[in-house]
């Protein structure tokens, strides 16, 4: 996202729950910027419908993804939901990738609709490259690097994406990640 401004995006699940678990954090201040309402309000966002079905999902456990994805839901007056396969320029039924059922609708929409980016929490592990190899023109924002980029860009400070990652890590299993900790290490800098 360097560079380029982000102005349409699809988005798998996780990646919005991450975005939104700041505000579901009760023990976070209201100094903290909230990545995911900064989402909404600075491009046009877009999910599939397998993606709400997730989140609904994941409203029905007792933690604070739960409340996230509750938050999530809450918004949906401020992003699209459309379904991938009701398009003509799409396949009828889902592909066969090798990733979750939202992620792999999220990645179909995203090449349907052209959109700058596909927002994602993929980023270690075999999935990235999947991801990568299936995206035909939208590039992978990883969560992290999407709140890197908002402090290089000059919408948050280093310190409050630096705060932001701090935040999301533990809930997100982030903590032991080196991608993250190298995107901590170059806001340092």
């Amino acid at each position: 996202m360097s560079g380029q401004r982000l102005r349409t995006v699809v988005a798998d699940t996780s990646a919005l729950v991450s975005l939104a678990v700041p505000c579901a954090d009760a023990a976070v201040g209201s100094d903290v910027p909230d990545p995911f309402q900064y989402l909404l309000t600075s491009c046009d966002v877009i999910v599939p419908p397998e993606v709400v079905a997730e989140l609904r999902d994941i409203t029905q456990y007792q933690d604070i993804h739960a409340a996230a994805a509750s938050n999530v839901l809450a918004a949906r007056d401020h992003y699209t939901v459309e379904d991938p396969y009701a398009r003509d320029d799409t396949p009828d039924a889902r592909p066969t990738f090798g990733l979750d059922d939202g992620e792999t609708d999220g990645i179909v929409l995203a090449n349907a609709l052209d959109v700058d980016g596909f927002l994602t929490d993929e980023f270690g592990g075999t999935n990235f490259p999947l991801i990568h190899a299936v995206l035909q023109g939208p590039r992978i924002v990883p969560t992290p690097r999407l709140i890197c980029d908002y402090a290089r860009n000059g919408h948050m400070t280093h310190e409050e994406a630096r705060t932001l990652l701090r935040v999301i890590s533990p809930h997100r299993s982030w903590d032991n990640s080196p991608y993250v900790a190298q995107l901590v290490t170059l806001l340092e800098g």
